[in-house]
């Protein structure tokens, strides 16, 4: 239990009965909700030690009452904002703590010297606490093109932080559509009467006002198709890992082989005959540079995918038709096609807004701030030896064509169209004058793999078996890499 905690309970003590009897209540009989993780709790409180979720306060003048200095962190807990220690990596800082490090050679952002190029170092300090921005104003970075952030772990943070903490790790703190509490898992939405966005074509909350994910207490619905038809056996909650290999131009670096390495939660209903019917969340998203040769090499510039980017992007549909199941059957699925970044009249066939359209009209109606930070289209960054925020719009689509493994197993290759377009930078460096990428000649590098999960799994829970050594859901650089 942590000393503000236990300050605050002191404190009601005083304040109350000076002696007790009779059987102590069972905290769970009062409506505290038992947890496992410090994240399980949803907005405005944390898992304490006890394993119950718990809250101290709502703001930060709450806190006044047991510590001074404190604040109220995002999950409803008095903390003080500490932070500054000097750290080499994140082990420096302890748990639940992290190094905001710069590399000696470059000044690309750092947890460990293992993030750094040419051999260099990582140093820095160790986060404070926060509970909002202006909590971090008064820590300067010292680094060009980055920023302290009061991230959703409650830790003021470089730009860039997302590389250290899987965005499906975080859960919701707030929400306007279903969409985003569907990474807490199938059975949560948003808890406001929601309208059809006639411009986006989402379901969202009444004039955009914000809610929070609560849990349905309706049972989830995996479809009323024939028990006897062979997708009946294929209902139920999967995690999907997909890989699109790609060569992509960037700047003063040259070509780069990139992976796009997706971790869908995917929800597939028998709805009639033999079709499964499937959505499917985006629960992470890292771009992975690599060499044809699959071996370790100096790693120049990447990407990074904001957790805001990945929150944002809409929910996928397809279907497949399963006349025959069992290992062997085909898997062969709909086409889907999601664009990012814009509204246009036709996904399919209408062009892309492009750079020059908007240096003619920035206020180009077909533009869209769809992660809501202020810059148009969707943000990335870009750290190495060149750093800062990228602009863009994108569209791409995907067929999966694979085999049945087994009940639980499925795999096979990806067919992927992607079209992606810079459409400004936080610097003019940034904007390649002809970007190109294509899809990495070797197919097997383009693929996914599916693996049951119990219908009560969430996007961490999927992050979590994915980072296991040997999983089904791993990272590898070739379809076949991975065994059931």
């Amino acid at each position: 239990m942590s000393g503000l905690r236990m300050a605050t309970l002191a404190l009601l003590a005083a304040a109350g009965c000076s002696t007790s009897s009779g059987t102590p209540v069972d905290p769970t009989q009062l409506g505290y909700q038992p947890c496992d993780h410090y994240f399980d709790c949803g907005p405005g409180r944390y898992c304490t030690a006890e394993g119950l979720c718990w809250a101290d306060c709502r703001t930060t003048a709450d806190c006044a009452l047991v510590a001074s200095g404190g604040l109220c962190n995002p999950f409803g807990q008095c903390v003080e904002q500490g932070g500054g220690e000097p750290c080499t990596s994140h082990a420096d800082c302890g748990d639940d703590n992290y190094c905001n490090g710069t590399c000696s050679i470059g000044g690309a952002v750092c947890g460990d010297s293992s993030e750094c190029s040419y051999e260099g170092t990582c140093s820095g300090t160790c986060a404070p606490n926060c509970g909002k921005d202006d909590d971090c104003l008064a820590f300067d970075p010292g680094v060009p093109d980055t920023e302290f952030l009061c991230t959703p772990v409650g830790k003021c943070l470089l730009t860039g932080w997302e590389r250290w903490i899987p965005p499906g790790e975080l859960p919701p703190t707030s929400c306007t559509r279903d969409a985003e509490c569907k990474a807490l898992g199938w059975a949560w939405v948003c808890d406001c009467v929601k309208e059809l966005d006639a411009w986006t074509g989402r379901r969202e909350c009444i004039g955009g006002a914000e809610s929070v994910c609560v849990q349905s207490e309706e049972p989830l619905d995996f479809g009323s198709g024939p028990a006897s038809s062979p997708a009946h056996e294929y209902a139920g909650v999967w995690g999907m890992r997909m890989e699109i290999g790609v060569v992509t131009e960037v700047p003063i670096i040259g070509y780069q082989n990139t992976y796009s390495s997706n971790l869908f939660l995917v929800i597939a209903r028998h709805t009639a005959g033999d079709t499964l019917e499937m959505e499917e969340k985006l629960c992470d998203l890292k771009l992975i540079n690599f060499i044809d040769s699959d071996e370790p090499f100096d790693d120049l510039g990447w990407m990074i995918i904001p957790a805001r980017y990945i929150r944002s992007v809409a929910m996928l549909d397809r279907s497949v038709e399963l006349p025959l199941g069992g290992p062997g059957a085909d898997w062969r699925t709909s086409r889907t096609t999601e664009v990012r970044g814009c509204v246009i009249d036709d996904d399919e066939n209408d062009p892309l807004p492009d750079r020059a359209d908007f240096l003619a009209d920035p206020d180009d109606p077909r533009f869209w701030d769809e992660d809501r930070d202020g810059n148009v289209g969707m943000t990335t960054l870009m750290d190495g030896i060149l750093r800062g925020k990228v602009y863009n719009v994108q569209r791409w689509s995907a067929t999966y064509d694979g085999q049945i493994v087994d009940s639980d197993h499925i795999k096979g290759l990806a067919s992927i169209q992607n079209e992606q377009l810079v459409i400004s930078a936080s610097k003019p460096s940034l904007v390649p004058p002809n970007s190109q990428s294509a899809i990495h000649d070797q197919a097997d590098r383009t693929y996914f793999r599916m693996l049951r999960l119990p219908d009560d799994a969430s996007c961490a829970d999927l992050i979590r078996e994915a980072e296991h050594a040997g999983s089904y859901l791993m990272h590898s650089p070739h379809l076949d890499d991975v065994s059931p």
